[in-house]
């Protein structure tokens, strides 16, 4: 997987569909079950599905992310959501198991 050096490594993009995870892949990174979020741009971020609620930490790059897609003159709700834990971010043009 191809890895940008963030806070303990706890957040990953992907850009090519050769890196793409798997699920146990996947499920390894977040450390549990995953929930995927389909950006309007078609890239796909997973987090761990429990996060918020098993109390895992902010993660400042999937929560800056979030923010920054999400706005509050675009979306009604949502906008002031953060991401918890690690996170994987798939690039649309990356995107072939979890499309």
């Amino acid at each position: 997987m191809t890895t940008v050096n963030t806070t303990a490594d706890q957040f990953k993009i992907i850009t090519d569909s050769k890196d793409e995870p798997d699920l146990k892949a996947a499920q390894d990174f977040v450390g549990g079950n995953v929930e995927g979020i389909t950006f309007p741009n078609g890239d796909y971020l997973i987090v761990n599905e429990e996060g918020k609620l098993m109390g895992l930490p902010l993660n400042p790059e999937g929560t800056a992310l979030w923010r920054a897609t999400f706005t509050k003159d675009k979306y009604a709700f949502g906008y002031d959501d953060w991401v918890s834990g690690p996170a994987i971010l798939i690039k649309q043009k990356a995107l072939k198991r979890w499309a």
